[in-house]
């Protein structure tokens, strides 16, 4: 009976090895996709940009922002009372909306462009270490505790230059 029980045992081993099974970064890029407050079909990783995804969308994403960002860099908040609003984006700026993730301490900075009626753009991710993945990348801070909102926006800052960029070849 041990012999039969030690060999089922095994071969239920062999089975879960042999099953794949998703390796972290997968695992950290499909729940960063979950957090976004509208559907892509994938996020990619760009090469030699740490925490930095593209995405593209089949059509418009008419979520409003929480910033909007002009071709020199300047983020302003999207409603205020002395400039004027839109429903649909314009071609010539970027819609940022910050989203935070307090239960995976994650923040993710995402930005749109809109090109020919499609949305496509970047999610930049600060991501605190977590037993869950690890250490993802280089801050070793609570980025979701209030109190350091600054440091957060610095890195965010930082890190969106790309789209800027991005937005300045689109727009010439």
């Amino acid at each position: 009976m041990n012999r039969v029980l030690f060999f089922i045992s095994m071969a239920f081993a062999l089975c879960s090895c042999a099953v794949q099974r998703a390796t972290t970064s997968e695992e950290f890029v499909r729940d960063v996709q979950k957090d976004l407050p509208f559907k892509v079909s994938g996020l990619k990783a760009l090469s030699g940009r740490e925490n930095t995804y593209s995405f593209r969308s089949d059509g418009y994403i008419g979520l409003l922002p929480d910033y909007e960002v002009d071709g020199e860099g300047v983020c302003m908040i999207y409603q205020t009372t002395f400039a004027p609003t839109y429903h649909t984006q314009p071609s010539n700026v970027i819609w940022r909306n910050i989203v935070i993730n307090k239960r995976d301490k994650r923040v993710l900075c995402i930005d749109r462009l809109v090109k020919n009626n499609r949305t496509f753009g970047y999610v930049y991710v600060l991501q605190s270490e977590t037993a869950r993945y690890g250490d993802s990348g280089t801050f070793h801070w609570d980025v979701s505790n209030p109190k350091l909102l600054l440091n957060v926006s610095n890195a965010i800052e930082g890190m969106s230059e790309f789209s800027v960029v991005t937005l300045n070849i689109l727009t010439k």
